[in-house]
């Protein structure tokens, strides 16, 4: 019966997602915090009673999620001082052309932009994924 409970919970959850991701204009990638707690408490509601769950389980689940989480918090903080701390650095980053050739661009980066959790950095006015970066040293 525990089974059939999640399965309506995310059934529920799937139509209220759909619903929700029409009327924003991104759609959520991942589970946060919120969405566990709720299938937790899902489960405790949908749970027969002569078969309780072992709450050190859920204990466990949630502190592996947290940890989770900080550790994925931490990493975009990591991307975002490590881009920032490329600014007055001179920099070779790589750019494919449309014929499939490889441009090398060599400058200094000027600035960041940081948006929707992507670093990228600016070299003569333009803006390249940090993904383009070849090699970093110091401005001339």
């Amino acid at each position: 019966m525990a089974i059939n409970g999640i399965n309506d919970y995310l059934s529920t959850s799937a139509t209220t997602a759909a619903t929700s991701q029409t009327t924003s204009k991104a759609a959520k990638t991942s589970l946060n915090m919120d969405d566990f707690l709720k299938l937790m408490v899902a489960q405790l509601q949908n749970q027969d009673m002569n078969n309780t769950a072992d709450t050190s389980q859920y204990t466990t689940q949630m502190a592996q999620f947290s940890m989770v989480q900080a550790l994925t918090d931490l990493t975009e903080l990591s991307k975002t001082n490590y881009s920032l701390s490329m600014i007055g650095k001179e920099v070779t980053l790589a750019e494919t052309k449309s014929d499939g050739s490889l441009n090398t661009i060599t400058g200094t980066v000027e600035g960041v932009n940081l948006y929707n959790g992507d670093a990228q950095i600016i070299v003569k006015g333009v803006s390249y994924p940090m993904s383009s970066v070849m090699a970093v040293g110091q401005a001339k």
